[in-house]
């Protein structure tokens, strides 16, 4: 599922000639183009002096998982970096001067999301726009420390009153979010931490040391079990004859003699 995009209607065409237009709505000046070092778009249209339409032919479809992945991180770069008041895309034929959607990752200037916040995979969380409001939050309160409620809710309905179910359960969604911050002092929740190379080394060593404990658990448990069965035919309780029972190998059996030789 799309976390900001509607499906597009997939048109009776070679896939090889499919394209997809995308139309950015943005409340702004137009310096944002250059701001944020945009590609020079395909179509430029200003409706009013705080609000114009910019359109982007781009190469391909994206109907793999991958390949919308990447298409909707863009997207909400440009959420987050701008006032957008919404974006939409659709399936086209061929047409000239085509964008590669990794020209707009290049765009230094657009706020990276993956390197500030986890994007939960939309496949372990079905509601997308509940995710998208919640990034937007997460990223707001790192800035200001507190997001009114009238904020989050014109947001929602600026970005996402198209594709929810309805404007009650749009509501219902932002109610839902704020007051989840806000009884957590607005605390972000899901925002990674870069870490130091000191603390990078000391969580992977701690993660060795935890497998480490799991594994040699794991190994007891085994040999125990060995132990019992052999005690039971009347067997002689060797390393040899627990590794052939427990499929490990003898060198490390004989590490938990301490088991049999009590």
């Amino acid at each position: 599922m799309d976390i900001i995009t509607k499906k597009s209607k997939i048109y009776n065409k070679n896939f090889e000639e499919l394209n997809t237009l995308l139309k950015i709505n943005i409340i702004g000046d137009g310096s944002e183009i250059f701001d944020y070092s945009l590609p020079t778009p395909n179509n430029y249209q200003r409706y009013s002096e705080e609000f114009y339409t910019l359109e982007y032919a781009l190469k391909g479809v994206f109907w793999t998982k991958e390949s919308n992945n990447f298409l909707n991180d863009i997207l909400l770069r440009f959420n987050i970096s701008m006032n957008v008041r919404n974006i939409e895309t659709k399936t086209i034929g061929n047409k000239k001067d085509l964008h590669e959607l990794k020209s707009f990752s290049s765009s230094t200037n657009l706020e990276s999301l993956r390197k500030k916040i986890f994007i939960p995979a939309s496949n372990k969380y079905e509601d997308n726009i509940f995710w998208a409001l919640k990034l937007f939050v997460e990223y707001y309160i790192q800035q200001d420390s507190f997001l009114p409620y009238s904020t989050l809710e014109n947001y929602a309905f600026n970005h996402y009153v198209d594709l929810a179910k309805d404007n009650s359960t749009l509501r219902a969604k932002c109610r839902s979010i704020w007051r989840y911050y806000e009884a957590r002092e607005w605390q972000p929740q899901i925002i990674y931490t870069k870490k130091n190379k000191e603390e990078v080394m000391a969580t992977r060593l701690e993660h060795v040391e935890n497998l480490a404990k799991k594994k040699v658990q794991e190994n007891e448990h085994k040999i125990k079990s060995a132990i019992e069965y052999l005690q039971n035919k009347n067997e002689k309780i060797t390393a040899v004859s627990i590794a052939k029972f427990t499929k490990l190998h003898k060198n490390t059996t004989r590490k938990y003699s301490y088991l049999w030789k009590k």
